[in-house]
């Protein structure tokens, strides 16, 4: 069974709140060089554990997102199924009918082949229709997941860059001189990246399986509401030839 988009995004946020260490203590006394190292290295495991919880967040994420095009998916294309048989077989009754019509020989027979190369020609309409429909609800469909897919894969690059922090600090800041002030650094930007996940990304990735969800049932209804269309189409033209049937006396 699937996960519904609420428990992924409960368990999500459940693991970030669970996953992050408190920040190393400061101390007052001016930290010996061996400290500030082992401050630094602490850093860069926390900012290692912070990407990683970032990435397991972008996995639930796509897994809400695949459910819900896949739930969505199997709804239109079971409407689908349902109207291509309609269509495939809905006038065989009647064309059987005029088949043992035409083999009584009590009526005109080029009257009755005409009304079967009718139904013919609109079986290829009304197939028509049917992709046409299909069309339809396959742009609506990709519409909604391609910007999110756009999203994620950057929240993934930043996720991974997250990882190689402190070694770019590395190159930015002069550990070697002052370390002190590299570790501030470090600080400085531990806080600002949890703060932004949590404070903007994350948010914006709730709207979007949010909007997912939402948008779901209205494209399942708008493909069946044209679906529907065809189907009370394919009965109207038939119902129309059994009228004419008697008139090929």
């Amino acid at each position: 069974m699937a996960w519904s988009l609420s428990f992924v995004l409960i368990a999500a946020c459940a693991l970030l709140a669970s996953g992050v260490s408190a920040a190393p203590s400061k101390t007052a006394v001016k930290p010996r060089s061996q400290e500030l190292r082992d401050a630094i290295e602490e850093y860069r495991v926390r900012f290692d554990e912070l990407h990683k919880e970032k990435d397991q967040f972008l996995q639930f994420a796509r897994t809400g997102l695949w459910a819900t095009v896949r739930a969505m998916n199997e709804e239109v294309l079971q409407d689908m199924g349902e109207t291509r048989n309609i269509v495939e077989y809905g006038f065989d009754d009647v064309r059987l009918d005029i088949s043992l019509l035409i083999v009584e020989g009590n009526h005109n027979e080029q009257c009755l082949l005409d009304l079967v190369y009718e139904i013919v020609e609109e079986k290829v309409q009304l197939g028509q229709e049917i992709s046409r429909c299909a069309d339809d609800t396959t742009d609506a469909k990709d519409s909604l997941p391609e910007s999110f897919y756009e999203f994620l894969n950057l929240l993934q690059r930043l996720s991974n860059s997250i990882a190689e922090t402190t070694l770019y600090t590395f190159v930015s800041q002069n550990s070697v001189n002052d370390p002190e002030r590299h570790l501030e650094f470090l600080e400085e930007a531990f806080e600002e990246t949890d703060r932004a996940w949590n404070e903007e990304a994350l948010p914006l990735v709730q709207f979007e399986l949010d909007a997912m969800e939402y948008n779901r049932p209205l494209i399942v209804a708008d493909s069946a509401q044209c679906l529907q269309e065809i189907n009370d189409r394919q009965q109207a033209f038939e119902d129309s030839i059994r009228e004419r049937i008697p008139s090929c006396l």
